[in-house]
């Protein structure tokens, strides 16, 4: 199913009618289509906040009037034709503003980069990962710990001959999406890997629109470099405070180890 395909059953998948085979190729296409999966988000949430705020507008009575009218139930009463107009044109605007709103940039969106520093911050701090590696094979060990504990798609991590060497690994959420980090060193600096699926990239904005404009994503958070980029079904984030450069290796190299499947 295509982009297109997906989006003109949209209604059928929001009121969850057609049949289960419509219903799972749409949700096979938004798990591999980022820009579908907040299309399909942005459409829900502006089709729920209509509903609530039509909800709880009080009654009124000349639209009423004006709907029995027109429907040929009672005369028309021209001397209250003005407030239809008015509770029409209410109607629009409401409609309207809402419209733009979801359409528009939030100004609260979820930022990927402070919140994967904010977490990397905590590793730093000390705070132990759920899952320690013991064998020597600890990328291997992970990624069997990560494949048992994640819902979506997860690959190889980097071994220690593209320069990062795994310690530990766990489960998060960031911005309510799942995701599964890795914690290690690049020579003596502490890096941490974040992996999502490449749907949840829709939850953040700012990161979706630089990737749409580059492969591979570089910035900044305080005193952290990152890269990120999407990685067959993953939106792999890598983050430390040593060299853009070592930090590219490490990106590049994830998921480059075949035969782990």
């Amino acid at each position: 199913m295509n982009c297109i395909e997906a989006r003109q059953h949209w209604n059928l998948y929001y009121d969850s009618e057609g049949d289960a085979e419509l219903h799972f190729q749409i949700s096979e296409h938004l798990a591999v289509c980022p820009d579908c999966a907040q299309w399909f988000t942005q459409q829900s949430r502006l089709e729920d906040t209509i509903k609530d705020k039509l909800g709880t507008l009080p009654a009124n009575r000349e639209l009423w009037d004006r709907v029995l009218v027109k429907a040929g139930l009672r005369q028309p009463a021209r001397v209250r034709s003005w407030m239809w107009f008015a509770g029409v044109a209410a109607s629009i605007a409401v409609v309207a503003a809402l419209v733009l709103f979801w359409q528009g940039p939030s100004a609260h969106a979820a930022d990927l980069s402070k919140l994967a520093a904010s977490w990397h911050e905590k590793v730093l701090a000390g705070q132990e990962p759920e899952f320690r590696p013991v064998s020597e094979s600890p990328d291997l060990e992970v990624e069997k710990y990560l494949r048992k504990h994640v819902t979506f798609p997860v690959r190889c991590p980097p071994r220690k001959d593209a320069g990062f060497a795994v310690d530990g690994a766990g489960i998060c959420q960031l911005a309510g999406e799942p995701a599964a980090y890795l914690t290690g060193r690049v020579d003596e600096a502490p890096v941490s890997i974040f992996v999502l699926s490449g749907a949840s990239l829709a939850a953040f904005p700012h990161q979706q629109q630089a990737l749409r404009q580059e492969k591979t994503h570089h910035c900044r958070e305080g005193a952290y470099q990152m890269v990120l980029a999407l990685i067959d079904r993953n939106t792999v984030l890598v983050i430390g405070q040593t060299d853009a450069d070592r930090l590219d290796r490490v990106l590049r190299a994830y998921g480059t180890y075949p035969g782990h499947q």
